[in-house]
């Protein structure tokens, strides 16, 4: 695998090269005898985002629970929001078991302000994928419950971003009634005059 990775990452990047690279890496991925050779910056190759066709077989076992667990456990983010962008597609059905480590991943991992852009990303995906289906296909239910609950989370962080919004401002107000009461003039005071009153 240190071979394989060495000769991947010495050819000029073109979506054919990245599309190859992670196919393969999503199958090693799939085989747990496997797993604890690839290299940690193999997942990088994920970050490029390339597009996977039909005939690439390491979508379906990319999305085993083990797999899902294998890229939280690296802790990065932007990586995991482009594992579940690469291994989400219309013409690809998901592990039971890796789909609900995959609704676990979003509520744990992709909750919270800082998460919005890739919860965003990963809705627009989902979006596409969705507008694809035919009425009453297979899989489409995974994947609108897969939205359903990115929305739920972006929807909490957006309760926690208002009510945070509102304590910061009584916050600074309270604060500049203080050193407005303690005779200090600062240009913030200045620039609140109204919240003292």
């Amino acid at each position: 695998m240190q071979f394989w990775m060495a000769a991947a990452s010495a050819l000029p990047y073109t979506n054919d090269v990245g599309r190859r690279v992670v196919d393969t890496l999503l199958q090693m991925a799939g085989e747990r005898k496997l797993q604890p050779h690839i290299p940690v910056l193999a997942w990088d190759w994920l970050k490029k985002r390339p597009v996977l066709t039909s005939w690439c077989l390491g979508e379906y076992p990319g999305t085993t629970e083990n797999v899902v667990q294998m890229v939280r456990k690296l802790g990065d983010v932007g990586l995991i929001t482009s594992y579940l962008f690469i291994v989400w597609s219309e013409g690809n059905d998901i592990f039971p078991r890796g789909f609900q480590a995959m609704l676990r991943l979003i509520k744990e991992e992709l909750s919270g302000i800082g998460a919005a852009g890739y919860r965003s990303d990963l809705i627009q995906r989902l979006d596409d994928i969705l507008s694809q289906f035919e009425p009453g296909s297979s899989h489409q239910q995974q994947y609108e419950e897969l939205r359903a609950v990115l929305l739920e989370v972006d929807e909490e962080a957006m309760k926690t971003l208002d009510g945070m919004s509102h304590r910061v401002v009584i916050l600074f107000s309270l604060l500049t009634c203080v050193r407005a009461c303690a005779g200090c003039h600062s240009t913030f005071m200045c620039a609140l005059p109204l919240l003292c009153l």
